[in-house]
C-alpha cells in the first residue's frame, strides 16, 4: 500500500486519489488524480479549453455496454481520446510513480521488467471491460 501519495489535500492522507487524467494540448500526458484537477482547475479558461481533462474515466469503461479497443473518451473540452490511451496514460503513470517508490525507500533501482505487475478490476466488470485493461496494460508494456 502506497501511504505517501502525490498530491491530495493536507489532512486527508487516506483519500483516494480522483480518477482524473490531464492531456496537454498536443496530447500529452501531463498529470493524474489531485495533481490534474487542481492544474486544470487553476487555469485560466480561455487556456482550459485547448486541454484535455478526463474525470471520472474508470467508471465509463464499466458503464459502456458495447466496449472495444476503439470506444473513445470525451475530455471536457469536447475532444475524443481512444480510451485505451487515456487508461494506458494512467498505467504508465502508476508504474512510474510505483518505481520511483522503490527507489527512494530503499534506494534500489528496478527496471519494469524485474517486477511482476498485477492490476486489479472490479469483480463486477464485465469481460470486455477486463480484456480492455489487459489490451492497456500490454501498451504500456
Amino acid at each position: 500500500q502506497n501511504r505517501r501519495w502525490e498530491g491530495g489535500d493536507p489532512g486527508v492522507a487516506n483519500q483516494k486519489s480522483p480518477t482524473c487524467l490531464l492531456l496537454t494540448p498536443d496530447l500529452r500526458f501531463h498529470s493524474f488524480g489531485f495533481a490534474a484537477r487542481d492544474f486544470y482547475h487553476d487555469l485560466d479558461p480561455e487556456e482550459a479549453r485547448l486541454w484535455l481533462y478526463f474525470d471520472k474515466f474508470k467508471m465509463k469503461i464499466h458503464s459502456t455496454s458495447d466496449l472495444t479497443m476503439e470506444t473513445e473518451l470525451e475530455a471536457v473540452n469536447g475532444r475524443r481520446v481512444r480510451a485505451l490511451e487515456v487508461f494506458a496514460h494512467a498505467l504508465r503513470f502508476f508504474r512510474e510513480h510505483a518505481l520511483k517508490e522503490v527507489k527512494d525507500q530503499s534506494s534500489t533501482v528496478l527496471e519494469g521488467d524485474q517486477v511482476r505487475w498485477v492490476i486489479t478490476v472490479p469483480a463486477v466488470w464485465r469481460q470486455p471491460a477486463k480484456q480492455f485493461m489487459r489490451e492497456a496494460a500490454y501498451l504500456v508494456g
